[in-house]
């Protein structure tokens, strides 16, 4: 799914902005995905506690884990949202030294970025299916960001935003906002029920 969602990002940015903002698009996925790495090791640390729980029938400790596990993802995604719209540059230097592309590259992270601040939620939702043994829905919101709104927002944002190509870099935030959307509101669904019946055993 990466390489697809690469092949497709770079071509459209090739179409559109050149080397320069395939270059750009590397380092911006790269800056995600040291960003991402705390956030999934939180997660990914939660589901032990999650999954006992749930196996030894815990509905109170079930809930109180994944509140903590919310708000952690959270306030981590915040303060990286927050570094990240008031640092770009930095962010961007460390993986070129070219000064043309740490100033595309940070003018793309803002806008790439966006809406990384909900991001924990996703992660948090996410990997909480899978704690409940419910990865039908953890596959279903992953296929759902990355296929159903991603790709084609991909070719879609530049036709509706002046700046063709930070329309293609547009995308992931807006992608990113609908998948919250949607994974929030199957979660709840789902916990809740799941809940419900825990609580009925």
């Amino acid at each position: 799914t990466e390489s697809l969602l690469v092949l497709c990002f770079n071509s459209s940015l090739l179409k559109y902005g050149g080397d320069l903002a395939v270059g750009a698009m590397t380092i911006l996925t790269s800056v995600m995905q040291f960003a991402m790495l705390p956030l999934q090791g939180l997660a990914q640390g939660a589901q032990p506690i999650l999954s006992y729980n749930y196996g030894a029938k815990s509905a109170g400790r079930v809930r109180k884990a994944f509140q903590l596990l919310l708000i952690a993802s959270l306030v981590y995604s915040t303060l990286l949202w927050g570094a990240i719209q008031i640092f770009p540059s930095v962010f961007a230097s460390i993986f070129t030294p070219n000064e043309a592309l740490i100033v595309f590259a940070a003018k793309a992270l803002r806008i790439y970025c966006g809406v990384l601040v909900l991001f924990g939620i996703q992660i948090a939702c996410q990997m909480t299916f899978v704690s409940l043994g419910n990865a039908p829905c953890s596959i279903i919101v992953a296929v759902v960001r990355k296929f159903v709104l991603l790709i084609p927002l991909i070719y879609i944002m530049p036709q509706l935003i002046a700046d063709p190509v930070m329309g293609v870099y547009a995308a992931e935030p807006v992608a990113d906002l609908l998948a919250v959307m949607f994974t929030a509101i199957l979660f709840s669904r789902q916990f809740r029920k799941s809940m419900t019946a825990l609580e009925l055993e």
